[in-house]
């Protein structure tokens, strides 16, 4: 399988963590070391044409960045984590994916720290119009707490911070939905450390209407350290060293499955659209059914290093980051291809809750859809929102955009303005161009 990964080079300088998917389909790295400036970077990658880099590396960029994620209101940003050392920037900023890429950093204590970042979605609201708010989250160790920061138009609120009760150090967190679309569940990875003094390893869990964590110990034992942590609408998904394991947490049942990787350091882990969950590691990448029950398989790196940070690309190609070697690495899976296997996912519409709009008029929430595989929604997936149409655009006077399913494998379009044509604006959602978009149609009539 290794055979179809080619690697990029990202420079001679600075090693890459983390990797996401941004708005026009470009990739955005977040790099784990500093240049010859003493500052850190953050580098743009164009997945059409690798070779093309941007370098945000101004002398304002933090010295450290991690997690990383598009802005889910579809604003020109993507927000990202920076582990800096004591009293340096903020670990939460918001960085401009426009020309000097500013950045805005948002107080935290002075020696805070984050690892990685993730995004929850709200419905809110009656049985009308679906609104929906967004919020980041992170997992702040040396204060022990799980930050929920509102994200807005306008930039972000102010951090509500969920404290963590138990001896640990927090790494990575993520949250799971009820069907309501409005009651969370917020799981946290904690590990043992030295300095400061941590003595308790393993998964935390706060349900609705709970004011304290829960410890839920890993099937390796109290040595075993988790590490990165994903939900879909079915399990937890965790990455563990001592052993090396990847671990499935079924949320009805709360039993353990667990897979183990030999001498293979894993790392992040992502959902793929086909529902498969693909995890970077030491030695390449794994991959395992959504239900883990084959082995799974393991793709090597063709030539060496590591892979630390995974993501899927507008595309459905597969991308990771390889720090050894400097790199950043694409996996064109079978999705992204043509003849793609039956067990394809697909999009499909959930709600739609305009069909005529008048000129000048907007609608807020036009088109709920959902990406599902397997039988099961899928988060985290990149899926394309356009609108073809004369008059009609988006709110950013756009006419396509790309969102994240939610943790329920959905997505809301985005606000629609109507111009001052008549006519039948199409709006659709799907995954690129690998699969027949879900669409709605808008009829724009006279004012």
């Amino acid at each position: 399988m290794a055979d179809g990964i080619t690697e990029y080079s990202l420079g001679t300088t600075f090693a890459p963590h983390s990797v996401c998917v941004g708005n026009a389909g470009k990739l955005w790295v977040t790099t784990s070391n500093t240049g010859t400036t003493g500052s850190g970077c953050v580098v743009r990658v164009n997945p059409l044409r690798p070779s093309e880099l941007s370098y945000a590396n101004h002398s304002h960029m933090p010295r450290l960045s991690a997690g990383i994620m598009k802005d889910p209101l579809g604003g020109s940003k993507v927000w990202f984590a920076a582990p800096a050392p004591p009293q340096q920037q903020d670990p939460i900023v918001a960085m401009l994916t426009t020309a000097g890429y500013p950045i805005t950093f948002y107080p935290l204590e002075d020696d805070a720290k984050a690892e990685s970042i993730a995004l929850e979605t709200t419905k809110v609201g009656g049985s009308g119009t679906p609104t929906y708010e967004y919020s980041l989250l992170f997992a702040e160790p040396v204060y022990k707490y799980v930050g929920v920061l509102p994200i807005t138009q306008s930039g972000a609120g102010q951090v509500e911070k969920m404290h963590v009760e138990h001896n640990t150090w927090l790494w990575d967190v993520a949250v799971s939905t009820d069907t309501d679309g409005k009651t969370h569940t917020y799981w946290v990875t904690g590990q043992t450390n030295s300095n400061p003094s941590r003595t308790q390893n393993g998964l935390y869990k706060r349900a609705p209407r709970q004011s304290t964590w829960e410890h839920i110990p890993l099937p390796g034992g109290s040595a075993q350290k988790p590490y990165y942590v994903k939900v879909d609408t079915e399990a937890v998904w965790v990455t563990a060293t001592n052993p090396n394991q990847v671990l499935r947490l079924n949320l009805n049942t709360l039993r353990w499955k667990e897979r183990n990787l030999g001498t293979a350091v894993p790392q992040q882990l992502t959902f793929t659209p086909n529902g498969e969950v693909w995890v970077a590691s030491s030695e390449g990448i794994h991959v395992f059914d959504g239900q883990m029950e084959e082995e799974g398989t393991t793709i090597r790196l063709p030539s060496g290093g590591k892979a630390k940070g995974i993501c899927v690309g507008s595309d459905g190609n597969i991308w990771f980051t390889n720090p050894d070697r400097k790199t950043i690495g694409r996996y064109p899976t079978a999705i992204a291809q043509m003849g793609a296997p039956s067990r394809l996912g697909r999009t499909q519409v959930v709600s739609h809750t305009e069909t005529v709009l008048h000129a000048k008029e907007h609608a807020d929430a036009p088109l709920v859809a959902e990406y599902v595989a397997d039988g099961r929604p899928i988060p985290g997936i990149p899926l394309t929102c356009r609108i073809e149409a004369e008059g009609a655009t988006f709110d950013d006077n756009t006419r396509e955009r790309v969102i994240l399913t939610d943790q329920r494998g959905r997505v809301c379009l985005p606000p629609v303005y109507a111009g001052d044509v008549e006519e039948e604006a199409l709006l659709s959602v799907g995954l690129g161009n690998t699969e027949p978009h879900a669409a709605t149609t808008l009829h724009i009539r006279p004012a």
